[in-house]
């Protein structure tokens, strides 16, 4: 089976879609949202881009139109039946989607060709995203910190480990790269050497607080090839989000941070961990207005999950406070009123209708060790990315699933 993982982006060039993209858009510096007619154009445009994957990975027309359908089923379940309203545009490419690398690029070529991968009847070892923890070390005392039981103690991971992992991740066709700890500023001059080496056709985010993000560091950053940064905001009020973080000014730094990320050109998506207290459909309103005022390209839902910091406490989101999540991501991804708003992303939404996506379905999460886990919540090292076998444990990973998933559907 043909893989197009190095193969340049064919008869679409970034060129091109520079020459179409919409004058619709927010009246800020980053993101513009484009919609309607353009919006359209550029879909028919992405659309025409993965037939062509299609056709350099597949070769039989049969075999290529019988993939073409199951990824077209497959997306159209992922989003309910519903077509995005919107796509988020900046240095010349188009953003579908958080967890997809932005169109057109090689980064992109290479996530579809993943897809594919994911849907072949045989088992493939192929993965999308790396989510990578790459530093123990944070100045936080966030409430709902996974990592919680590792920060601060002495670093495991090399400049060099650093580098070995993504390049043996990247062998397994992963497209998206999220860094993660601890906090990664930590490691500011590791992490710029990182992307300025690392193999090309990975998108590179960074999640951060963002307290000790500056405007040079911003434009380091970019400059050395990191497409986004997501920022924990957990809260529209300062203080309840200084509270959650246990840092006191720590939520005017982020704020902060999101202009310098937005002024560098880095894409920015804010954070929250959805706890029972902020569910409600006025928090949520007065949140994502908040982000679209301050320019921010993608909001993240996560669920709170009782590990980390919040071991052995009652945490777990009720089906009221889920139903209302549930329908405020579907109207403001898919319905019409909200065309300047962040494009946003539920996992819970996803995990709970169509299954876990960490297990190495799509991603996996690699620790402040070197360990692989399934997810960044399952807390169980399975094995070392340092691996020979790297592609086997992968394997079998995606054979047994995500214990997590299972563990707490056997408890509802």
């Amino acid at each position: 089976m043909q893989t197009i993982a190095d193969e340049s982006l064919g008869f679409i060039d970034a060129g091109f879609a520079k020459k179409t993209r919409t004058d619709y858009v927010e009246k800020i510096n980053n993101p513009q949202f484009i919609t309607g007619f353009r919006q359209k154009i550029i879909r028919l445009l992405v659309r025409l881009n993965i037939i062509w994957i299609a056709f350099r990975k597949f070769k039989n027309p049969q075999h290529v139109f019988r993939q073409l359908k199951k990824l077209h089923t497959l997306k159209t379940n992922l989003r309910n039946g519903s077509t995005l309203n919107k796509y988020a545009y900046n240095g010349q490419r188009y953003f579908l989607n958080y967890v997809i690398p932005g169109w057109p690029s090689l980064a992109f070529n290479r996530f579809i060709d993943h897809q594919f991968n994911r849907l072949s009847p045989s088992p493939i070892p192929s993965l999308g995203t790396l989510i990578f923890a790459l530093t123990k070390k944070c100045g936080f005392k966030c409430a709902h910190c996974c990592e919680w039981n590792n920060l601060n103690k002495p670093e495991a991971l090399s400049s060099k480990d650093l580098h070995t992992i993504i390049e043996k991740f990247y062998e397994l066709g992963v497209a998206q790269v999220q860094l993660s700890g601890g906090e990664p500023l930590n490691r500011l001059n590791e992490i710029v050497q990182l992307l300025k080496n690392a193999p090309k056709g990975i998108d590179f985010w960074m999640y951060s607080t963002g307290y000790s993000l500056t405007r040079e560091k911003a434009a380091l950053l970019k400059c050395a090839g990191l497409t986004g940064i997501t920022l924990s905001l957990d809260h529209f009020n300062a203080d309840e989000h200084d509270r959650f973080r246990g840092v006191k000014g720590s939520f005017h730094k982020t704020v902060q941070a999101a202009q310098f990320a937005r002024d560098a050109g880095l894409m920015v998506c804010f954070s929250i961990c959805t706890t029972r207290n902020f569910v409600t459909e006025e928090n949520l309103t007065h949140y994502t207005n908040l982000a679209k005022k301050l320019g921010v390209a993608f909001i993240q839902f996560l669920e709170p999950k009782a590990v980390g910091h919040f071991a052995g406490q009652d945490v777990l989101l009720q089906k009221s406070h889920k139903k209302i999540l549930e329908e405020f991501f579907l109207s403001h991804n898919y319905g019409a009123g909200y065309p300047g708003h962040p494009i946003i992303s539920y996992h819970g939404f996803i995990t709970a209708n169509f299954g876990c996506s960490g297990s190495g379905r799509d991603y996996v999460y690699v620790d402040t060790d070197g360990d692989v886990h399934n997810c960044p919540f399952c807390q169980r090292k399975l094995f070392s990315a340092f691996e020979e076998n790297l592609k086997e444990h992968i394997l079998r990973m995606k054979k047994n699933g995500c214990q997590l998933v299972s563990n707490i559907s056997e408890k509802k």
